[in-house]
């Protein structure tokens, strides 16, 4: 019973929203004021002042008729009436108080404001228009003394009152059409919101029940600004992962930095509108991805999908399948190459014993002791090339099968190790060597990396005999956790960058006149890889001297031998 008398009293509801919103302002407002009304007309009551009571009840009942067309949804004439009620006491306080001049009259830009709100733009028009013909009236009123006004009123007056109104009722006007405006808005996005959101419910109910049915599979849907809409599949709990650990999650938040940033690219791609795959380890496992772009009606991305799929133990098999391959066509590559050095090189020491031998023999007869130890000497020295280039060779063939047991060594030690090596050479050629201190702690066969910086040490030094004051600095330029880089820079002749490859070759020597066999660089290249890192070199050509790069790991990483074939040559900051 009770709440059906209450529901009699509520604000009537439209069609239209707007409209419901206004009656309910309007029914507000229509109850503040009549609870106002009729207690101030029982206050004065009391204080037995009838005019002020009377006029109170008189205005309660026009009130209280305006809340009943309300409620007969007569809502134009509800609002008519109460702004009109508004205006009629506005201007008899005016009358009886003084005049246009009365405190009271700004209750007028009250009614506008109110009137902003309430009526469509014809009736508010209208009724600023009354409120300025009512002040005019009064303002009449004031100059022929109809008023208890002690000012004489004069038509600058209205004007000055009519400009104040007039600019309240445009600003106030503007900001209700830009509210209701807003209000428009915000019903069509929360519309199109709800539309949305049924639509991604169904799609993403079709969405689980594919992933859930994909064996050895994920789906994962992202959005624009790389969130997880959607993460399902068997294979997401197979990496540790829950769709609950994922979705609502932006991608650096829920998964490892790294992996993220390797698939960052591939998911913008896909968000730009590319389709493709692409396969990525992750962890122990590797996965085949499809880049998928979800297309909405408009024609637009809308998210992007990936597919990840667990390639089988299969993909383990033809990496190593290739992987022989490849170092077998390397292997082979290099056995090309000794077959041709033992053929020239190793034939070039032996044809010249064979000669001088001739001449040994022709000076031994003659008596010719000058020539015979010229003959000598030469003879020992072909003997010692092919000594070296035997020793070269048996060293190259060693590397990556015996191997010493690998560990934590500082890299200053290394360095320090290798120049005792070079000390005679250092000191003979006054060389100048800059070590950087504190370099990084590396992980690896001590004895091996001491012999790659005594090599490179050892190159620098042949090529710095040009300069009156020769430079060699060794240090690093990226302290990685994980692959710092180091360098061993000299001020020498330099190296032609069509040669910067070749240099590493077995044999390959840029000038046959210099000393050594041609192997130094390819030992360090072959020492560099085994240990996992990569070696370049950075020069201009002629006189710009040259540097070596080299990054060693500085964590425990698998010492295998790698092919340097199937390496992807990167350039170093400043490389050619």
């Amino acid at each position: 019973m009770k709440r059906s008398l209450l529901s009699l009293f509520q604000p009537p509801f439209f069609d239209d929203e707007e409209q419901t919103r206004i009656a309910q302002t309007q029914h507000l407002m229509l109850r503040v004021c009549l609870a106002i009304a009729v207690g101030a007309a029982a206050i004065n009551a009391f204080l037995g002042r009838s005019t002020p009571t009377i006029a109170l009840l008189a205005s309660g009942a026009v009130i209280f008729i305006a809340l009943l067309l309300l409620y007969a949804r007569r809502l134009r004439l509800s609002i008519i009436l109460l702004l009109g009620l508004f205006i009629a006491l506005t201007a008899s306080l005016q009358i009886i108080g003084r005049g246009a001049h009365d405190t009271v009259t700004s209750l007028y830009a009250t009614v506008i404001v109110i009137g902003s709100l309430l009526l469509d733009r014809r009736a508010f028009i209208a009724m600023v228009a009354t409120i300025l013909l009512v002040i005019a009236g009064i303002v009449t009123a004031e100059t022929y003394g109809w008023t208890n006004s002690p000012y004489d009123g004069e038509p600058g007056d209205w004007f000055d009152l009519a400009l104040i109104l007039g600019l309240t009722a445009f600003a106030a006007r503007l900001l209700s059409e830009s509210l209701h405006h807003s209000r428009a808005l915000a019903r069509q996005n929360a519309e199109a919101l709800k539309t949305q959101a049924a639509a991604l419910r169904i799609s993403e109910e079709r969405y689980r029940i594919l992933a859930a049915n994909l064996p050895d599979s994920a789906v994962l849907i992202f959005d624009h600004d790389l969130r997880f809409v959607l993460a399902d599949g068997p294979e997401l709990a197979a990496t540790g992962y829950s769709k609950e650990m994922l979705e609502g999650r932006l991608l650096y938040e829920a998964i490892p930095h790294s992996f993220a940033a390797q698939v960052e690219g591939n998911i913008r791609a896909a968000l730009s509108g590319r389709r493709f795959a692409a396969e990525s380890p992750y962890e122990d496992r590797m996965y085949q991805y499809q880049y998928v772009p979800l297309i909405d009606d408009s024609g637009q991305v809308k998210y992007a999908m990936v597919l990840a799929r667990n390639v089988t133990e299969q993909h383990r098999m033809q990496a190593e399948r290739e992987r022989l391959i490849a170092e077998l066509e390397q292997k082979n590559a290099e056995l090309e190459r000794f077959t041709y050095t033992a053929s020239h090189d190793l034939k070039s020491p032996l044809i010249t014993i064979r000669g001088f031998l001739g001449y040994l023999e022709r000076d031994l007869c003659e008596g010719n002791t000058e020539r015979v130890q010229n003959d000598i000497r030469r003879i020992d020295a072909a003997v010692q090339k092919m000594e070296r280039l035997l020793h070269d060779l048996l060293e190259l063939s060693r590397i990556g099968r015996l191997r010493a047991a690998p560990h934590y060594v500082p890299f200053n030690a290394i360095v320090q190790d290798a120049l005792e090596l070079l000390a005679g050479r250092i000191a003979e050629r006054q060389v100048r060597i800059r070590v950087a201190p504190d370099m990084p702690v590396v992980y690896g066969d001590r004895d091996r990396l001491v012999e790659v910086v005594q090599n490179l040490v050892d190159n620098a030094l042949k090529f710095c005999d040009n300069q009156h004051a020769p430079d060699v600095e060794i240090g690093v330029i990226r302290e990685s956790q994980e692959m710092p880089i180091f360098f061993v820079r000299d001020n020498g002749i330099g190296i032609d960058p069509k040669y910067h490859e070749q240099i590493f070759g077995l044999f390959n020597k840029l000038d046959p006149h210099t000393e050594g066999t041609g192997i130094g660089l390819t030992i360090v290249r072959r020492i560099i890889d085994v240990h996992g890192g990569r070696i370049w070199v950075d020069s201009h050509g002629s006189g710009s001297g040259a540097t070596f790069y080299f990054s060693l790991p500085a964590a425990p990483t698998p010492l295998e031998e790698v092919s340097y074939d199937q390496r992807h040559t990167q350039s170093a900051p400043g490389g050619g």
